[in-house]
């Protein structure tokens, strides 16, 4: 029981301070006299007061007031320009005279043509004289003062007979002329003095000057003004007293009972989760989707807020003298939004109880129609022109229909309906449908694609995101041909490698055994068995070397290494490097012809692989330039960059493709006859590519060129 008397209570708390928040300010403390409706009905009543009896217009006055050229111009343009209002007469006419020139009425068609012209002229004159101007607006002036008179006499009974219940005696400070009304009572409801110094004036335009420039009538007053308690009583304005009053009385009462209440329930009622927890409700309620839990108290609270404000707008807006019936009314819907509050709070301490953890929420809310509503309404603005174009499109079917709709009520929408069918409706229809199309094309070229079908391009059609979309399907084609061609190319580079690096390995270890059989022999001369330990060694340091040289390059392929960088002078490293092969230079026969420089170039590199990298395109010359010919070294420092070239002719015809030439195991000597491990290059471009640099091959005939180019410190 306890449970439904604190829902019950804190409900008719949040209740009464809703509705004690609209009555407050306006009824708390404060006397009728001082509510915005009196003092709005009490400044239309001293305005009137001056105009229909204290100050009544002087017609002769007004009529003598001056007119102004604004007057004057309004009154000859009220119709047009002078071109426009002479235009507008002539063919008025124009037909009339057009029809008694055929009918041969020569009467007629003179009093016709003197008749425009009559008029003509008047227009002309009005352009011309402005004293014949003047003239009509101060007889149209008469004309207009006579009918404002002629209003203002006919509305001053009615204006007495609603404001009966108003006394006064009031003077005009100007004149002296007193006037009064009524007896002035020692106890009014309502009483305003009005002094030299701050008179009683009309704050508005006379009732009938919207015709004349809002002329002020000028006259002050002072005296006093009351509003008589037994007048008032038997008046009709006696209901915006007697509703004021009992809305007062309302927000009193209310106002005292929540404040008890309130404190009775912090005091014998404290608050208990286990009251609504622990329930055959709550377990049924829990058993519902997040979607209804949420809907169920999103539509009581939003109930609620429109029962608590309707019972205001009743209890502010309607009043009946009839009380039993009024208060029976206003009773009825005051406990329907107690009643609905108090469901509003009951949902929202469910809510507040069953997600005491903001990640059940969240889990529950990633598994409800609403998350993937509103995720599949994202996703439709991931490409923004479509989510654009999309909406434009519901836009128009929305209005295309309600038009449709409206068009069939109103017929004279068709006006509107038409042009808009046949000039939006029409033609983003006609351009949906069109996108529609070729998005089933390119539905049907994404199929294809996916049997394998890569031959044939992808049609691009304007530049929407549909065409973009073909675009990258094209890209994504060619991207695949690419690939395949690619792994291709791979199978067969594997195949090379592992048929060359069986055919180098082999090489030597056959001879290695081949020379261990030799030496088991028992009869063996010392001369012989030296020569065929000399070979075993050299076979040995060539599979040796071949083994390191392939471990060097798989580390480096692989990023496995460590770099020791340091400022260092290429120049200098060059030289060295070219000093340390000076001997097999000379033996080549080839010309090598150096272009170094005097002054340092500076790099920030690892000496001794950078050391191995020029090494070894030394030695790649050495091997493979053609004897007799020139090779050509070159290093030169330009744009923040050190370049150094090594080109030669070539002892064997290389390929079309120089790429190649990177392979592990591959060589220039296709027979493989040469000396070298066919690893030279890949060790040299591993070793570059680690620094940040780049190593290029050029291949033009027969002529070999390698440059490397790396940052300059």
């Amino acid at each position: 029981m306890k449970k439904w008397l604190w829902l019950a209570a804190t409900a008719f708390v949040i209740l009464g301070l809703f509705i004690l928040m609209e009555t407050v300010p306006g009824y708390f403390g404060k006397q009728y006299t001082e509510s915005d409706e009196f003092k709005m009905d009490y400044a239309y009543y001293t305005d009137s007061l001056i105009t229909y009896e204290l100050a009544p217009p002087d017609a002769e006055e007004l009529a003598d007031r001056p007119v102004t050229q604004s007057e004057i111009e309004e009154y000859r343009n009220r119709y047009g320009s002078l071109a426009e209002q002479v235009e507008n007469i002539q063919s008025q006419y124009a037909a009339d005279i057009e029809e008694a020139k055929a009918a041969k009425n020569e009467d007629v068609e003179k009093i016709l043509l003197e008749e425009r012209d009559r008029k003509i002229a008047a227009i002309q004159s009005n352009f011309s004289d402005n004293e014949v101007v003047e003239g009509k607006i101060k007889d149209e002036r008469q004309e207009e003062i006579a009918n404002s008179l002629r209003d203002l006499n006919a509305n001053k009974p009615a204006f007495n007979a609603d404001y009966a219940y108003y006394a006064y005696e009031l003077k005009n400070t100007e004149t002296g002329e007193v006037f009064t009304k009524g007896e002035l009572s020692e106890n009014p409801v309502f009483e305003k003095n009005y002094t030299a110094a701050r008179p009683l004036s009309d704050r508005e335009p006379d009732y009938f000057n919207s015709y004349l420039d809002g002329a002020v009538n000028e006259a002050t007053f002072e005296g006093v003004i009351q509003i008589d308690r037994e007048l008032l009583a038997a008046s009709d304005s006696s209901s915006s007293f007697n509703q004021f009053n009992f809305i007062k009385s309302v927000t009193y009462f209310l106002s005292i009972a929540v404040a008890g209440v309130m404190i009775a329930v912090i005091m014998f009622l404290p608050f208990r989760w286990e009251w609504f927890t622990f329930s055959p409700l709550f377990e049924k309620w829990a058993g519902w989707r997040m979607e209804w839990r949420l809907l169920t108290a999103f539509l009581t609270v939003v109930y609620a807020l429109f029962a608590a404000g309707n019972f205001n707008t009743s209890l502010m807006n309607s009043w009946s003298t009839n009380y039993a019936s009024y208060g029976l009314s206003l009773g009825g819907e005051f406990i329907v939004a107690l009643a609905v509050t108090a469901l509003a709070i009951l949902q929202v301490i469910w809510l507040a109880a069953y997600y005491k953890t903001p990640a059940l929420f969240k889990q529950e809310f990633q598994k409800s129609v609403i998350h993937r509503n509103v995720k599949g309404l994202k996703q439709v603005f991931l490409n923004k022109s479509i989510g654009v174009q999309s909406l434009v499109l519901l836009t128009v079917i929305f209005f295309w229909g309600f038009g449709t709709m409206m068009s069939i009520i109103i017929p004279g929408i068709l006006l509107v309906w038409l042009p808009a069918t046949l000039f939006i409706g029409i033609p983003v229809l006609v351009l949906m449908l069109k996108r529609f199309s070729y998005l089933n094309v390119l539905m049907q070229e994404t199929e294809a694609m996916a049997r394998g079908q890569l031959n044939q391009a992808v049609p691009i059609r304007g530049s929407s995101p549909l065409a973009n979309h073909a675009r990258q399907l094209n890209r994504l084609k060619e991207g695949v041909k690419i690939s395949m061609s690619e792994q291709a190319k791979s199978e067969r580079l594997k195949t090379e490698l592992i048929t060359n690096v069986s055919h180098d390995l082999r090489t030597p270890l056959t001879s290695i055994i081949t020379y261990t059989d030799l030496l088991k022999a028992p009869v063996l001369s010392d001369e012989e068995r030296l020569s065929y330990a000399g070979i075993l060694d050299r076979k040995s340091q060539r599979l040796k070397t071949l083994i390191e040289d392939l471990f060097e390059v798989s580390k480096m392929a692989s990023g496995n290494i460590e770099l020791h960088r340091s400022k260092l002078d290429f120049a200098q490293l060059l030289q060295q490097a070219l000093a340390e092969h000076a001997e097999d230079i000379e033996q080549s026969g080839l010309d090598f012809r150096v272009s170094i420089g005097d002054k340092p170039l500076y790099i920030y590199a690892d000496g001794q692989k950078w050391w191995r990298m020029l090494d070894n395109l030394i030695l790649n010359s050495l091997k493979y330039a053609l004897p007799g010919t020139r090779v050509f070294v070159s290093l030169n420092g330009t744009g923040g960059e050190a370049e150094f070239i090594i080109k030669n002719i070539t002892r064997y015809e290389l390929g079309e493709n120089p790429d190649e030439l990177f392979e592990r195991f591959k060589r220039g000597d296709a027979s493989r006859q040469t000396e070298g491990s066919g690893l030279g290059l890949a060790i040299a471009q591993s070793i570059v590519d680690l620094h940040g640099g780049a190593l290029k091959i050029e291949v033009d005939g027969d002529l070999f060129k390698v440059t490397v180019t790396i940052k300059s410190a």
